[in-house]
C-alpha cells in the first residue's frame, strides 16, 4: 500500500479551517483569501470523494467524515511542526555538549571555563571527556576537541593551539639525582604517553644519544598525559610532556623544565564541529573563546 501523501496544501488549509469552522478565519490564519481556502478544500473533497463540512443554519460544521480526518491531520501537523522546530537553527542561548581529550579537559578547559560562561551565561555548557573520535552528526555533541587531524565529512576543523613537548620533573627528584645533562636521565624513572611520536626515543635520537638498549633503563607507560603530571608531581620520573599543561606549574616552580631540548615534533589541538549544526550561533561563540583563550596563554 503507497502511503504517498497528495493535496499538502489543501490538507492544511482543511485542517486550520476545521479548527474555526470558517473559511473567512481560516484564510486570516493563512493569510490568502476566502477564496483559495474554499478552493483548496472543494479539491480535497473532489479528491476524496466525500463532503467535509455542511451547514446548520448559519453555522459551519464537520461531517463524521470530515471529523475523522481533522482528527488525523491535527496529529500530523503537530507533528510536522514539533520536526520543523527540531532541526531549525537554534539562538545563540541554550545547552552545549562539549567533549575533549581528558588531559586537555582536565588541564586546560576546565580551569578556565568559567571566563566563557561569564560571556555567555546563557549557555549551559555540558562537559565530556573522552579519548574516542566523537560523530558530530550524531547531535550528541556539538565539539569535539582532540590533537586528530579531522577525517569527517562536513566538518570543519580549526587549530586551537600548538605546544612544545618538554621533559619535566619535580624540583626535588631534579636536586636528588643531580640531573644535569641529558644523559643523568638514563639513571632516573622515564615516564611516556603510548604516543609514538612523544616517546623518550626520540627525544633521545634528537639528543644524538643512544643508550635507549640498556636493560639499566626504567620505564613507565602511561594512557594519558595526566596521568604522568601526577607521576611527575609525586616525585615519580621525568616525564615529557606538552608546555602548556602545565604552564601554571612551571611558573609557580613546583615542576621544573629539565634542559631546553624540547621535542621536534610539537603537539596540536583541533576544534571540531559539524558545518551543518543547528547550533551554529552557540559553537561560533564558543570556538571563538578558545582561540582567544589559547591566544592569551601561548
Amino acid at each position: 500500500m503507497s502511503y504517498r501523501v497528495t493535496h499538502l496544501k489543501a490538507s492544511h488549509y482543511f485542517s486550520v479551517a476545521s479548527q474555526t469552522l470558517s473559511y473567512t478565519k481560516a484564510a486570516e490564519q493563512l493569510h490568502v483569501s476566502q477564496a483559495a481556502v474554499s478552493q483548496q478544500i472543494r479539491l480535497l473533497e473532489e479528491y476524496l470523494g466525500v463532503a467535509l463540512f455542511y451547514r446548520s443554519g448559519r453555522e459551519m460544521r464537520l461531517t463524521s467524515q470530515g471529523q475523522a480526518l481533522a482528527e488525523h491531520l491535527s496529529l500530523a501537523f503537530d507533528h510536522i511542526g514539533k520536526g520543523l522546530e527540531s532541526v531549525k537553527l537554534e539562538p545563540l542561548e541554550g545547552t552545549l555538549q562539549v567533549s575533549g581529550l581528558q588531559s586537555f579537559v582536565s588541564l586546560w578547559l576546565m580551569p578556565k571555563l568559567w571566563r566563557f560562561s561569564d560571556l555567555h551565561q546563557g549557555v549551559n555548557v555540558k562537559l565530556f571527556s573522552s579519548d574516542e573520535r566523537e560523530d558530530l552528526h550524531s547531535g550528541s555533541i556539538d565539539i569535539s576537541i582532540d590533537n586528530r587531524v579531522n577525517i569527517q565529512d562536513n566538518t570543519i576543523q580549526s587549530l586551537i593551539l600548538s605546544s612544545e613537548v618538554i621533559p619535566i620533573c619535580s624540583p626535588e627528584l631534579a636536586a636528588r639525582r643531580s640531573l644535569k645533562k641529558p644523559t643523568d636521565l638514563l639513571q632516573c624513572w622515564l615516564i611516556q604517553v603510548d604516543l609514538p611520536a612523544y616517546r623518550w626515543m626520540t627525544w633521545f635520537a634528537e639528543q644524538h644519544i643512544s643508550s635507549l638498549n640498556s636493560k639499566g633503563i626504567l620505564w613507565t607507560e602511561v594512557s594519558s598525559w595526566y596521568m604522568g603530571i601526577n607521576a611527575v608531581k609525586a616525585g615519580h620520573g621525568v616525564f615529557l610532556c606538552p608546555k602548556f599543561m602545565v604552564q601554571k606549574e612551571l611558573d609557580q616552580g613546583t615542576l621544573i623544565h629539565l634542559f631546553p631540548n624540547t621535542l621536534q615534533n610539537s603537539i596540536e589541538f583541533y576544534v571540531n564541529y559539524s558545518k551543518n549544526s543547528s547550533r551554529k550561533a552557540r559553537i561560533e561563540a564558543f570556538v571563538n573563546w578558545l582561540s582567544h583563550e589559547a591566544n592569551i596563554n601561548s
